[in-house]
């Protein structure tokens, strides 16, 4: 493969090989060829094609593939003068890592790709968690409770399931209720979300939603009431019609059905009339279960090791007021952790669940293969929470880090900032006044601790330069 290196790379049609157009001019010049990905780290661009929508990248790690520009981010703020510090005296990380890991950290966030090393106490919760992936390996689902006040960490362990769950060769989606946007007594925005934020890898490259369902146009699903008709239309898509975008935003969730089977629509997707709406009513909750066991399903038959779904800030269902929403919501988070424990009594229709009126069906389509995680803050004395709570079987309770946790996570922070950063050194005892300094201030979790310890570290980087005065990490 050419390489780019100082020379604008070729841009070519798939299965020609001929150059037609050059690049995106962002990604022209020195710095611009170097890219960050969430899963793969960072990388080098050796080429692009198909407009410059995807691109060749080979990482640090060696590994080279082609992706979709819009997954990578440019590592535009890096220049040459940075990277001939990126010398082998580092062995697990370069500056360049280094410099995108403490940006992060500055923000308190936890770059995706490192969130392993950077996993400190958990010891126990990630045997679990791993554990629990296994299972899942062999075709056995399960539902999990995270709980932990604010601060505790429950992000981050979702990231890191997140993160071991792809590595593990599972489709995973990691997701956010909202009382305003995603809330559990609307299960079309769930499905929305989760669909949107569905991942895998395969073969070395990363795969959404739409590619696993083009991957499953081999499967005979013609019993499923949703995915069966999708499929069928999937097969018969003309690759030129404009309807195809049309179509992958219905069953995405967006707001297309109206004049997505309109006739006089000139989007009109032909025969969308055959395929169900995706209901936007609060009593789908037996439809959206039975669609994302049908996805479960389709993971496993093509060679994929089940679904993993990672659901944040579930406490939102304690939000609702309203007694009519909040019912549809327990409902629906009901109905969820029983697909994954895959409970005999929602393999049929239930008259104890709430159903659709449209179409009822069955939660569970076949045999789910999901692993199920619920991130909440506990409310022991909330009726919704309680019902969600008694459901799960399985719990992880998060305590705050323990002091070795801590100056674990402090050491590697120090070594991390001092490769961003070669030549800067602090002296052990302020060392250990800026650690105790930012665990007396670490009140609200282990995000601020990273946070406080990076800002205290750029002020004594400044101040040895001369660009602060002395005594302001004690501030």
């Amino acid at each position: 493969m050419k390489s780019t290196r100082g020379e604008r790379p070729e841009t070519r049609e798939p299965g020609v090989g001929s150059a037609v157009e050059s690049p995106e001019p962002a990604l022209s010049g020195r710095s611009a060829r170097l890219v960050s990905h969430p899963v793969f780290g960072e990388g080098e661009v050796l080429d692009a094609r198909w407009r410059g929508t995807e691109l060749l990248v080979k990482f640090t790690s060696g590994l080279k593939l082609w992706l979709p520009t819009r997954r990578v981010r440019l590592v535009a703020k890096f220049d040459d003068d940075l990277l001939k510090f990126g010398t082998s005296r580092f062995r697990s990380i370069d500056r360049i890592q280094a410099c995108r890991m403490i940006e992060a950290f500055r923000l308190g966030i936890v770059p995706h790709q490192d969130v392993e090393a950077f996993t400190f106490g958990r010891d126990r919760e990630m045997g679990v968690i791993d554990a629990a992936l296994l299972q899942l390996g062999r075709g056995q689902g399960e539902a999990y409770l995270v709980e932990g006040d604010y601060g505790t960490g429950k992000t981050h362990l979702l990231e890191y399931i997140h993160h071991r769950a792809l590595k593990a060769g599972m489709v995973t989606s990691l997701c956010q209720f909202d009382p305003h946007e995603v809330s559990p007594h609307r299960p079309k925005r769930v499905y929305r979300e989760i669909v949107h934020n569905l991942r895998y890898i395969q073969g070395g490259r990363e795969y959404g939603f739409r590619d696993l369902l083009r991957q499953a146009g081999e499967l005979d699903l013609s019993d499923h009431v949703f995915l069966g008709p999708v499929l069928r239309k999937l097969s018969r898509l003309d690759p030129g019609r404009t309807e195809n975008e049309v179509f992958w935003q219905w069953i995405e969730g967006e707001s297309t059905k109206e004049y997505a089977t309109e006739r006089q629509s000139r989007h009109r997707v032909r025969g969308g009339q055959r395929i169900p709406a995706l209901y936007d009513f609060s009593t789908a909750a037996d439809f959206y279960c039975n669609i994302l066991s049908g996805i479960g399903w389709i993971a496993r038959q093509l060679g994929l090791k089940g679904l993993v779904l990672l659901i944040d800030e579930a406490e939102t269902v304690t939000h609702l007021w309203d007694v009519i929403y909040l019912t549809k919501s327990i409902n629906f988070l009901e109905g969820l952790v029983r697909t994954a424990q895959n409970d005999p009594e929602v393999r049929h229709i239930s008259q104890r669940m709430i159903h659709n009126q449209v179409r009822p069906v069955p939660y569970i389509y076949r045999d789910p293969s999901m692993l199920l995680v619920f991130a909440t803050t506990p409310n022991p004395y909330d009726y919704g929470y309680i019902r969600i709570a008694n459901r799960v079987k399985q719990k992880l309770e998060l305590a705050p880090l323990a002091d070795r946790a801590l100056v674990d996570l402090f050491a590697t922070l120090m070594m991390t900032y001092q490769r961003a950063y070669p030549g800067f050194d602090i002296s052990e005892f302020e060392q250990k006044r800026l650690f105790s300094a930012a665990v007396q201030s670490g009140n609200e979790g282990v995000r601020s601790f990273i946070k406080f310890c990076v800002e205290g570290l750029d002020v004594a980087r400044t101040r040895a330069g001369g660009l602060a005065r002395r005594g302001m990490v004690d501030d």
